[in-house]
């Protein structure tokens, strides 16, 4: 599935959380899906090369400080979004009248 962000217009500072009307939520998750994706195929080699490497202390090393940059990573794109992270892929979208909850891969939002 080709991701579209042509829907996507504001990008907010990290601090600054929106208040998404159903619609707007909706058009946030296939670029939640694009970066969510992404970082899961890049923890997943991450994870690998830690396991192989955890006797090496110093690559192991190494290795953690990438994960550990990579979910900083997603977890900053979710909130210049305007919506907060809440675990590993799982989102939630603060909306008019409670929130929505989205999680990596569904295509669909849950009122919370």
């Amino acid at each position: 599935m080709e991701a579209s962000f042509d829907n996507v217009r504001n990008i907010y500072p990290l601090n600054q959380t929106k208040t998404f009307t159903h619609e707007e939520a909706l058009e946030l998750v296939p670029l939640l899906m694009h970066i969510s994706a992404k970082t899961k195929r890049d923890l997943n080699v991450l994870n690998s090369q830690l396991s192989f490497f955890k006797t090496n202390s110093e690559k192991a090393e190494n290795i953690q400080e990438k994960i550990n940059t990579s979910l900083q990573s997603w977890s900053d794109k979710v909130r210049r979004l305007g919506a907060i992270p809440v675990s590993l892929c799982k989102v939630r979208i603060p909306g008019e009248e409670g929130h929505f909850l989205w999680e990596y891969p569904e295509n669909r939002l849950f009122m919370h």
